[in-house]
């Protein structure tokens, strides 16, 4: 009875012991999710304050950040230039007024009724289709397209059609 009586003992003893590490391991998980917390709060914060910085203090700007708020202007205006691109792709353009977007067609907004400038004719097709037609000189070729029997008798071939 004696070694029953140990064998309980040690695993009563071992129980209470990887229950006060569970616990342990807990506590820490938690104080780790609040430190995490807090880094997240103030990671937003810098975010917010580099933000009002830019925003209001651009002009008078010390040198070491100028060439910071260079970089972010090259950057947004590089996002605007591929959100115009998408737009064209998709037949649409933004409303000068009221910035949504509306159909190349389209005369007037139909948000804000605002005006809205004529596309030119050679941008649009068909709306989300836009396509260029070239036209390859006799005897080129290039590498991707290699030279047709047709193309080497002299023949000539019509104008190609490609997507962009």
């Amino acid at each position: 009875m004696d070694f029953f009586n140990k064998v309980g003992s040690t695993i009563s003893s071992k129980s209470k012991d990887v229950t006060k590490k569970a616990k342990e391991l807990a506590e820490i998980s938690k104080l780790t999710g609040q430190i995490a917390m807090k880094e997240e709060s103030i990671k937003g914060t810098y975010i917010e304050l580099g933000k009002y910085v830019y925003e209001n203090q651009k002009e008078d700007a010390p040198e070491e950040v100028a060439e910071k708020f260079a970089v972010i202007d090259a950057a947004v205006e590089e996002i605007e230039s591929l959100k115009r691109e998408v737009r064209k792709l998709k037949g649409r353009q933004e409303c000068p007024d009221c910035g949504k977007e509306v159909s190349y067609t389209a005369a007037f907004c139909q948000y804000c009724g605002a005006k809205l400038p004529e596309p030119a004719p050679e941008e649009v097709v068909d709306e989300g289709e836009v396509t260029e037609v070239t036209e390859e000189p006799a005897g080129a070729e290039t590498a991707a397209e290699p030279e047709t029997a047709a193309q080497t008798a002299g023949e000539e071939q019509p104008a190609k059609t490609e997507e962009i």
